[in-house]
């Protein structure tokens, strides 16, 4: 896509280390005041006394160390795998708006679940956990996305991000009409498919943790060869890289960090679009550096969303949920302000086509 370079606008290391430092401390200090968002609210002094058993209040410490602490941290792993999920597939399309959404990782992982849970037998409905049942959606819905593509000669990224386009847009027609077929279970669904990190706790981070630290290693280990991607097939080709093999891992690698978080929060979007993006104008495009910095933006932006989401209350009607109060979703946050960035985005890479 025109206005998007393979090496444009790299940073030396330094400038990258500076970056990251700062991320990674705007996200403590963020969780800080995150943790101590709430019906009972804590000061930072407080949290910090909580965190490090300083405290005296046995109910603050209950309160911040297993309601919102695990919450926190499952938004930072969600986010972080999203983002770096984000960065992996814009390089392997060379496209800057391709975002995890778009390639039916999420609605995959949304449509099976939707499908489990209206038909599947109760005994097995019970033995397996619903995650499982997203996980495997999603990486069904991309590795179909991949066998679409293959043995079509011409732009294979191009290719790639149309046919995850087309097949998003079927799963969530899909979705969509099971969901008006079965409303009874609209109510368990609501706020699971439009992404939230409600009631999320310590048992949603054992599950999330070990996949977003195993992604984000195997993503830096990658980074070389998705740098050679962005290069033309028969470039990369011609530098030793077997250009097809290393789309798919790359491709699949990204499915399974988005599939494994929606497993978890839900379909959160947009998140994978703003988090590279902020993080190329930081660091470049560059992989070894973008990737790794793409996770903590993305992490820092979905932290930062369900920080906004709790501080705002709406009133339910949908059934089985009249007259619910609950907080607004991490989810909705992020496509109220996602939207807006990705027209941004588009209308600025139209204009300078």
């Amino acid at each position: 896509m025109a206005g998007f370079r393979v090496f444009a606008a790299k940073r030396r290391p330094a400038a990258a280390a500076k970056s990251i430092g700062v991320l990674l401390a705007a996200i403590g200090v963020l969780l800080i005041f995150h943790v101590g968002l709430g019906k009972t609210s804590f000061s930072p002094g407080e949290v910090l006394g909580a965190l490090l058993s300083e405290g005296n209040d046995p109910s603050a410490r209950h309160i911040i160390w297993n309601l919102r602490l695990p919450r926190a941290l499952v938004a930072i792993a969600a986010g972080s795998m999203l983002g770096a999920a984000g960065a992996i597939l814009q390089a392997v399309m060379r496209n800057p708006l391709v975002e995890p959404g778009l390639v039916g990782a999420s609605s995959g992982a949304v449509l099976l679940a939707v499908i489990w849970l209206a038909y599947a037998p109760a005994n097995l409905a019970g033995a397996v956990p619903l995650p499982v049942i997203a996980l495997a959606g999603g990486l069904g819905a991309v590795m179909l996305v991949y066998a679409l593509n293959a043995g079509h000669r011409g732009n294979h990224a191009s290719r790639l991000a149309l046919n995850g386009v087309l097949l998003t847009a079927i799963l969530q027609s899909a979705a969509s009409l099971l969901l008006l077929k079965n409303q009874q279970g609209l109510s368990s669904l609501f706020l699971w498919l439009y992404g939230s990190l409600n009631g999320r706790g310590w048992s949603s981070w054992g599950a999330i943790w070990p996949w977003a630290a195993a992604g984000l290693v195997i993503a830096l280990a990658y980074a070389r060869r998705a740098e050679l991607l962005q290069l033309s097939d028969e470039s990369s080709t011609g530098l030793g890289l077997s250009a097809g093999r290393a789309r798919f891992a790359l491709l699949a690698l990204a499915a399974v960090m988005t599939s494994a978080s929606v497993s978890v929060v839900g379909s959160i979007g947009f998140i994978g679009l703003m988090g590279p993006h902020i993080a190329g104008q930081l660091v470049g495009r560059r992989p070894l550096l973008h990737f790794p910095v793409s996770a903590l933006v993305a992490a820092f932006l979905l932290l930062a969303a369900d920080w906004i989401g709790q501080s705002i209350t709406l009133s339910i009607t949908l059934p089985g949920m009249e007259h619910r109060v609950a907080t607004l979703p991490a989810g909705a946050v992020t496509t109220l302000l996602g939207a807006p960035f990705f027209l941004y985005l588009l209308r600025k890479s139209l204009i300078f086509k």
